[in-house]
């Protein structure tokens, strides 16, 4: 690939060791404001999946508060999004989040997307992967599969 070429679908997913809304809030705002709020029906409690959710806070609430539960959100934004970014938080079994990024561009466009969410969220473990996530197990599987994970352009 050369740094010009158009690529769909870049995938950058950086792991944060503790679980907060606060954060998910804070990487939708700083990588996609005004963002399309999830559908209500996008989920049900983890022990009632009939469970309507009155507001995507109550539901980010109750996956949040939850331990040792695994739900991955995915957020869009169909307007002012040159880059088509999407935002995924996927909430691992063991109280951690792996924040993704998914976005069309080239290799300098990946570059700039990994390293910002990489220095937003302070996180040294992080990977790069083209149409579908990185495959991994839980947080600690992540870490042990992308911890060594350096790119090129981090050098």
């Amino acid at each position: 690939m050369n740094r010009k070429e158009y690529i769909q679908d870049i995938i950058c997913q950086v792991l944060v060791p503790t679980k907060s809304k606060a954060l998910i809030y804070a990487v939708l705002n700083e990588f996609i404001p005004e963002y399309e709020t999830i559908n209500l029906d996008y989920t049900g409690k983890p022990n009632n999946e009939n469970y309507q959710f009155q507001s995507e806070d109550e539901m980010i609430s109750c996956y949040i508060e939850t331990q040792n539960v695994n739900q991955t959100f995915y957020w869009n934004k169909y307007e002012n999004n040159l880059d088509k970014i999407m935002v995924g938080a996927n909430i691992t079994n063991d109280n951690q989040i792996v924040f993704s990024l998914t976005f069309d561009g080239n290799l300098k466009t990946e570059a700039k997307y990994y390293l910002r969410l990489k220095r937003f969220l302070k996180s040294k473990i992080g990977v790069i992967s083209y149409i579908n996530p990185a495959e991994y197990d839980d947080a600690k599987d992540f870490i042990k599969k992308y911890e060594n994970q350096i790119y090129e352009f981090e050098k």
